[in-house]
């Protein structure tokens, strides 16, 4: 019951960001980036041929300064190999570019070099624990073609993992991130 209770608590928080997003894009017509963030995780303490592959891997971004975006990114992971297979992490990450490069108007589109803080929440279903993620992603958004537009980046930090029934532990967290998508509400 309480990991049931955890993972609602990990959808509602996933759909009020979403929701909160769309619904400040739309009133106020910024651009809003929609896109798709594939990623495949391989955990330190997983066996040879053991990874998990993110099924719904949704990102939305909006720009909410004229050097700061808002992104949020949805964990949905499914586990291949080992002793069972299935859905495992389900959360999200939070991040706020910050570009360096300052747009003229904050509902220009984002492009260039950016850092971004990240904090990522989660619950594994397999291996029953929460996550916490902190990290810092360096990376860098292309200029859109048309309203295309892809960005790479590179995380690099911490996992906190909160056990239910063994000892907690801290990890290192990296990763390489690839964000595909397109602009809607191109702003100015």
């Amino acid at each position: 019951m309480k990991g049931i209770v955890k993972i609602k608590s990990t959808f509602d928080i996933i759909i009020c960001v979403i929701a909160f997003t769309i619904n400040l894009s739309a009133q106020e017509k910024r651009p809003l980036f929609i896109g798709l963030q594939p990623s495949i995780t391989v955990e330190q303490f997983y066996e040879e041929n053991e990874f998990d592959i993110n099924a719904i891997p949704l990102l939305i971004q909006l720009p909410v300064g004229k050097r700061i975006d808002f992104r949020a990114v949805t964990i949905a992971n499914y586990h291949i190999g080992g002793k069972e297979n299935g859905f495992s992490d389900i959360g999200v990450q939070l991040l706020l570019p910050v570009f360096i490069k300052k747009k003229e108007y904050t509902k220009s589109l984002s492009k260039g070099f950016y850092l971004a803080p990240v904090v990522g929440i989660g619950r594994n279903l397999i291996n029953d624990h929460n996550t916490l993620t902190l990290a810092v992603e360096p990376g860098f958004q292309f200029p859109a073609k048309k309203s295309f537009s892809i960005a790479l980046g590179v995380q690099l930090g911490a996992t906190y993992f909160d056990y239910d029934n063994q000892p907690n532990v801290w990890r290192n967290h990296f990763g390489f991130k690839v964000n595909i998508g397109f602009w809607v509400n191109r702003g100015k």
